[in-house]
């Protein structure tokens, strides 16, 4: 159920091409390339749906449940106070590639977010993403955290 003209389904899902974070049978979530902030992450579908009113309601659950999944882990490898998640629909709302996505967005107080993308390199992304696969891979006691 990929398309062949999808930058996710090709490059990301297929290709492997991107700083992978987390994967199942459903799901992955690797670094955004052109954050807006340091460990900006994308948590997708592997199957294509262009948009909430497309995807099964068990597949929008099952991205859900993975940003959960990732929240703490991210929140403390950035050690970041707070959390942006977000969903574009259509590209009126921008939303830049045409398949369904979440975007985790840490946050620091004081810290405005710009939303000017950064381009970043491969090696600086796959930094970030062992950073939070380390979190992710050990307990992570959730109670020590807290969002501000």
């Amino acid at each position: 159920m990929n398309q062949k003209s999808c930058v996710f389904c090709t490059e990301i899902v297929t290709k492997r091409n991107a700083a992978i974070i987390y994967e199942d049978d459903l799901t992955m979530a690797f670094m955004d390339n052109a954050p807006v902030e340091q460990g900006h992450v994308l948590v997708i579908p592997k199957s294509h749906y262009s948009n909430i009113l497309d995807i099964p309601v068990d597949i929008y659950s099952a991205v859900h449940l993975v940003a959960r999944k990732l929240a703490p882990a991210i929140l403390l490898a950035i050690n970041a106070e707070a959390l942006n998640i977000g969903q574009n629909n259509g590209r009126c709302a921008n939303q830049r590639v045409m398949h369904y996505h979440l975007h985790m967005i840490p946050r620091k107080c004081g810290r405005e977010i710009e939303w000017i993308r950064k381009i970043l390199t491969t090696e600086e992304l796959k930094q970030t993403s062992q950073k939070i696969k380390k979190t992710l891979d050990g307990e992570i006691d959730t109670t020590k955290i807290k969002i501000v």
